[in-house]
């Protein structure tokens, strides 16, 4: 991913929708029992396509401000996106590109990796939590919502960053007698 002003600028305007769109709205909806994580799905969609580093720094900014306008645990939501960002951006610099058919497996892969990272951190830092069966279901449950939505959400990603992408770009056409003579 090509870096400018401009991308920049749009990436921290998707951030933010994302991040205000994830506490007032897809928290609350229900779905199955539990609720959609469009807020890391952006961010895994971000790193596969940009590498680990702005996989990590996407997901580090926008889950530091879903701490903030939730007010609970600081770093908690920041530290489990930056590491579905990471991931996600070295799986694409490791492996490539991944296929269509990849790409539900990693979205609802990264969003259980995201609910083992939550509950590790509210674990650690002694928040009071019952774990039980309905948390290990609740998380299933999120990981197959991830999965299921990992191809809209990674196609509405890419039209937001499509200029910055190195892979949509098309080389520019030869003359053919240009081609002719290049080839053995």
């Amino acid at each position: 991913m090509i870096l400018t002003p401009g991308i920049i600028a749009r990436l921290v305007v998707l951030g933010a929708f994302i991040a205000v769109a994830q506490v007032v709205c897809f928290s609350k909806m229900d779905v199955f029992g539990s609720s959609p994580d469009i807020a890391l799905l952006v961010v895994f969609s971000l790193g596969v396509m940009g590498g680990s580093l702005t996989g990590a720094v996407v997901g580090f900014s926008v889950g530091l401000l879903i701490d903030c306008m939730l007010l609970e645990t600081l770093g908690a939501f920041a530290l489990t996106l930056l590491t579905v960002g990471y991931v996600a951006g070295r799986y694409r610099e490791t492996v490539g590109r991944p296929t269509r058919s990849a790409v539900p497996l990693l979205g609802g892969a990264l969003t259980l990796l995201g609910a083992a990272v939550i509950a590790a951190i509210q674990i650690g830092t002694g928040i009071d939590a019952n774990v039980s069966f309905l948390v290990v279901r609740d998380a299933l449950v999120k990981s197959l919502i991830g999965a299921a939505l990992a191809i809209p959400v990674l196609l509405a990603v890419r039209l937001v960053v499509r200029s910055a992408l190195v892979d949509e770009r098309r080389g520019a056409r030869r003359p053919a007698g240009q081609r002719a003579l290049e080839t053995p």
